[in-house]
């Protein structure tokens, strides 16, 4: 992830925060909503900005290959 996407991740998170503040309960994160089907363990490591790990976890958690694997990661980028 380049500095301008680890920016904007970062910027992101903070709106996230704002949110749920005004809209606690109600607010649905956008990696969640983007994410439907996706094991969270996934979710937090492409938020973390851990590509690979996350490729790694999708595969063990669904058996999928590595195309697919790495597709699915980058889908919810």
């Amino acid at each position: 992830m380049s500095e301008i996407d680890h920016g904007a991740r970062a910027r992101l998170d903070y709106i996230e925060k704002q949110l749920e503040a005004l809209f606690p309960g109600r607010y649905v994160p956008f990696a969640v909503a983007g994410a439907d089907g996706m094991p969270p363990g996934v979710v937090e490591l492409v938020r973390a900005g851990k590509t690979i790990a996350a490729i790694q976890e999708y595969r063990s958690a669904t058996g999928a290959g590595l195309a697919e694997a790495k597709l699915a990661v980058e889908s919810i980028r």
